[in-house]
């Protein structure tokens, strides 16, 4: 009897593990956020197109896959070919329009992909060369946009340290946001009293392979109210900024005065921002005999 009372005791437990694994591996509820890190579109030309070597008075093809692996859509997508010698690698156009491309998500994990064909006609070997190697690039240029998103705490009292809320992180890091340009450190300045402000101080870097062009604030959010913003060292357009040197980074301050609470408390931190970006990468062709 104790021998039989063992056994279902057993079985019905190896039963137990087996559905409460797959239970837990069919039911996840969590999914991957595909906005952190770094990430970008790619160029990358496909197999034999173009072949590697070229003849002659022939025709070739150049098939250029852009697979946006970026977690935001890209719009206004151009691919250049540059720096073409055309008496030997004659392409015409050598540049094309690309459709909107997907950014990675939930539903798109992989994020959108488009082939771009040129057609191409090669030229004759300088008298008695042997070959000819012309040296070019791909450029691929686009608008997107970056979003920042963080939960953060508040401590309008300095004088408060310990008031069994939340502890106040002055400053924090971040790997990026699932695109080239990223926010990869933010300050938490508050200025005690009446009429307590913050102030957020936003530090952005170009992180990609590439170079960023105009990058703009669209809107900025401390628990869903309006921030009071600026790039430093701007002008009129506050809102606005060049990246002149893409190795340096930039600043951006956001303000909100009059904190109502007196307690310390979690609360949403955002930024949208939308820029430009262009991809340039080196390529070779080669004529042979």
């Amino acid at each position: 009897m104790n021998r039989k009372i063992s056994f279902g005791t057993g079985l019905l437990l190896i039963l137990l593990v087996i559905i409460t694994g797959c239970s837990s591996g069919d039911g996840k509820s969590t999914t991957y956020n595909f906005k952190q890190g770094i990430a970008e579109p790619t160029v990358e030309f496909v197999r034999n197109a173009p072949p590697d070597k070229i003849y002659p008075l022939s025709n070739f093809k150049i098939i250029a896959q852009v697979h946006n692996q970026a977690a935001y859509d890209v719009q206004d997508v151009t691919l250049q070919l540059v720096g073409l010698v055309a008496s030997y690698f004659d392409v015409v156009p050598t540049v094309q329009s690309v459709n909107p491309l997907l950014g990675r998500s939930a539903m798109s994990p992989d994020g959108d992909s488009a082939y771009v064909e040129f057609d191409g006609r090669s030229g004759q070997l300088f008298q008695n060369a042997e070959y000819y190697t012309g040296n070019f690039a791909t450029e691929l240029s686009y608008r997107s946009g970056m979003e920042f998103a963080d939960t953060i705490c508040i401590n309008p009292s300095l004088y408060e340290v310990y008031d069994s809320g939340c502890t106040v992180q002055p400053k924090k890091s971040y790997s990026g946001q699932g695109a080239p340009l990223a926010v990869t450190a933010m300050e938490e300045v508050v200025y005690p009293g009446t009429g307590a402000e913050i102030e957020f101080r936003f530090t952005m870097q170009n992180r990609g392979q590439g170079t960023v062009g105009t990058v703009m604030l669209k809107s900025a959010t401390l628990g869903g109210e309006a921030l009071d913003c600026f790039f430093q060292g701007t002008g009129l357009e506050r809102n606005r900024i060049e990246f002149k040197d893409q190795r340096s980074p930039v600043t951006l301050l956001c303000r909100k005065s009059y904190l109502r609470d007196l307690n310390s408390y979690m609360t949403s931190l955002t930024a949208q921002f939308e820029y430009n970006y262009t991809l340039l990468e080196k390529r070779t062709l080669t004529l042979v005999k």
